[in-house]
């Protein structure tokens, strides 16, 4: 793996220009650095999310780097490679019957997954929320880009399979992330510690009722 190729790669997705993906996909030394990028991407949305935890001031921080930041994250990935990019395969080639190989979604789509990282300012007051969800914004819509450089799906059928994946694996972190007053343990990182907050917060309410 060529460290100057990888941060060319990223510079590239940088300017837009995307056929970088058309690249990506039939190079297999770019498997490795594909898989790097999803994870480091998401362990800088953990740092992120801990940080803001942190500067809300908000108790048990250090449960928070250990739950979130470091378990949470790993199993963001985790579930990005077994649920979000299963999914997809699973819808393009089994639903639509369309060509798609796991390997090439593997590395395009980690490639595309690098937007997760902007989570990392999540921290900044005000802005919060603001950036997690163009964070996740420009990941689906990257990973609907990269998906398309790889299959013959049409852009319908890829919307619909990038949709269905990224709902379900958003959907599972943000039950993941839950928690109560006895057990602040969210594991997902970055924005899904919103979800952490309204469910105490919830809890709390219905306690002074």
């Amino acid at each position: 793996m060529d460290p100057q190729e990888v941060i060319a790669w990223l510079r590239r997705l940088v300017y837009l220009d995307l056929r970088v993906f058309e690249e990506v996909r039939s190079n297999p030394a770019a498997t490795i650095p594909g898989v790097i990028i999803v994870v480091v991407a998401t362990l800088i949305a953990g740092l992120g999310g801990w940080l803001w935890w942190l500067i809300n001031d908000f108790p048990l921080a250090g449960d928070i780097f250990v739950h979130s930041a470091i378990i949470g994250s790993l199993i963001a990935v985790v579930l990005w490679a077994l649920v979000w990019l299963g999914i997809v395969y699973f819808m393009l080639t089994q639903v639509f019957r369309e060509r798609a190989y796991v390997e090439q979604l593997l590395r395009v789509m980690g490639l595309a997954a690098s937007p997760l990282a902007l989570m990392g300012l999540i921290f900044i007051p005000g802005l919060s929320f603001g950036i997690g969800l163009t964070s996740l914004a420009l990941t689906f819509g990257l990973t609907s880009v990269a998906i398309k450089a790889v299959t013959t799906a049409d852009t319908a059928r890829v919307l619909a399979a990038n949709a269905l994946g990224f709902f379900v694996w958003a959907a599972a972190l943000s039950l993941l992330a839950s928690s109560s007053l006895s057990s602040v343990e969210p594991h997902a990182p970055g924005i899904f510690l919103y979800n952490a907050t309204n469910s105490i917060a919830q809890e709390i309410l219905q306690l002074s009722e």
